[in-house]
């Protein structure tokens, strides 16, 4: 199952900040305000991040000139929302991974479950995911409750909202979207310090990023004070 609670959109800024980086006043007319950026290509499971949309916000992310604010933002939702979600050390996602569902494309192709072959997460990973828009019904990312049961639902988030969920053995993806408006969220994942195993870690299979702290991850440290 998964769980949604609430962000301060007002103290964790990534919509305005997302807005900043494309240029644009409403997220979910991105794909009508920024035409140029749309894909002129059939997306599919091996060329779904490598859009026009995706390069644009990760040029951003890695330019050390521009990327300070959304950066801090972050390192500041880690530091005071993540960690009251735990009770020990963990080690987080470098930076989230962003997702856009335009309107009439899947967002993910391929059903899955992140420790699968194709995606080598390692195992007890912990997901997140941030709404930027309203996503619902064939906006949003669909999962099975229990891994294995198939019986899959929505996960409808409003803006303002996160949710955590074990993407780590569920098996969950994408509908084509039929609205006429696209969600963009941003994903991590977290994985207890207990669960951390760097000796049995394999890479990422779209960056190639091995799933170590100083690679795919960061660590935040619980104080004993």
């Amino acid at each position: 199952m998964f769980k949604i609670l609430e962000y301060d959109i007002e103290k964790y800024q990534f919509i305005n900040q997302t807005k900043e980086i494309f240029q644009v006043d409403e997220l979910s007319k991105i794909h009508i305000t920024r035409p140029e950026l749309f894909p002129d290509f059939e997306l599919s499971f091996k060329n779904e991040v490598h859009t026009d949309f995706h390069k644009t916000f990760y040029d951003f992310i890695n330019d050390e000139n521009k990327n300070k604010e959304i950066l801090k933002t972050y390192e500041d939702f880690i530091e005071e929302v993540v960690s009251s979600n735990f009770d020990e050390s963990f080690c987080y996602q470098k930076f989230p991974s962003f997702r856009i569902h335009l309107p009439g494309k899947k967002a993910i192709h391929k059903w899955h479950f992140d420790n699968d072959d194709d995606h080598r997460h390692p195992e007890w990973e912990i997901n997140f995911q941030i709404s930027l828009t309203k996503m619902s019904d064939t906006q949003a990312m669909w999962i099975e409750s229990i891994p294995g049961l198939k019986d899959f639902s929505p996960l409808n988030l409003e803006e303002g909202q996160f949710a955590i969920f074990d993407g780590n053995r569920c098996l969950h993806g994408n509908k084509p979207n039929t609205t006429d408006e696209a969600r963009l969220s941003l994903d991590f994942r977290v994985i207890p310090i207990s669960k951390y195993h760097p000796e049995k870690a394999r890479s990422s299979a779209t960056q190639g990023n091995k799933f170590v702290i100083g690679g795919y991850y960061k660590l935040w440290e619980k104080s004993n004070v």
